[in-house]
């Protein structure tokens, strides 16, 4: 007489099959996102300043370079639109697939695609932003305003990243930029103090891992504007510490 598996006992393990892998795959995908936001991190941060670098031998240093503004004041020698800048300083070097020029509350901005499916969106003024998935980026949906009015970015964090290029500026917060290329968005903290010779000099310092988090402006918290979220990520070697407070 042979021994087989009945019916039932063949649809009872499936069925325990289905829901251990309705329970584990959710982890496995979020973990897989989770690494791909790191590694396209990690190579946009190279990729960009690599670009800026070859800029700079046919644009020279990029401390002298001009401002990219919303569009509306005149321009001159130290602001241009920010169509005119992207296409002066990085058009090219970045290797992008396309571009797309497009107005936000009348702040002008260029979304940049790149060939690893993610997006580089430059703001009028200071900032960038880094989307690892370009279906998350939507001009429409760029810029949202908080029950004060004020414009906010709810995806910071998890779908979006905080860069700022501030090279040719100065003063206290902006010092960490001078003379660099794209940074993640960050600031430190500056203040006058006496020295040894009673002279007055400024002293600045460099947020902690916890200022970064608890910060309560731009921290990398639920409770902010998570600002910080990619400087703390590049503290972590850019790697998403496992106490990170979004899921992927």
């Amino acid at each position: 007489m042979s021994k087989a598996f009945t019916l039932a006992e063949i649809l009872i393990t499936l069925g325990v099959i289905g829901i251990v892998a309705s329970m584990t795959l959710p982890t496995v995908i979020s973990n897989n996102k989770k690494k791909t936001v790191e590694a396209r991190l990690q190579k946009f941060y190279s990729v960009a300043n690599q670009a800026i670098k070859l800029s700079e031998l046919k644009n020279g240093p990029k401390e002298y370079w001009a401002t990219c503004t919303n569009g509306l004041q005149k321009p001159d020698s130290t602001q241009i639109d920010c169509e005119t800048w992207f296409n002066t300083y990085l058009k090219g070097y970045l290797k992008e697939v396309r571009v797309e020029h497009f107005v936000d509350s009348n702040y002008q901005n260029s979304a940049v695609y790149l060939a690893d499916g993610s997006v580089m969106v430059i703001k009028s003024g200071y900032d960038i932003f880094f989307y690892p998935f370009a279906k998350d980026f939507s001009k429409e949906k760029f810029s949202r305003k908080n029950d004060n009015g004020e414009f906010t970015r709810a995806d910071l964090g998890n779908k979006s990243f905080a860069f700022s290029f501030q090279a040719n500026r100065s003063g206290n917060s902006s010092d960490i930029y001078k003379n660099k290329g794209i940074e993640p968005y960050r600031s430190i903290t500056c203040e006058n103090k006496i020295n040894e010779n009673g002279e007055t000099e400024k002293v600045c310092n460099s947020l902690t891992k916890e200022d970064l988090i608890n910060h309560s402006k731009y921290g990398c918290n639920r409770n902010s504007n998570r600002g910080y979220c990619t400087a703390l990520i590049q503290e972590n070697g850019w790697k998403i510490p496992d106490d990170y407070p979004f899921k992927f």
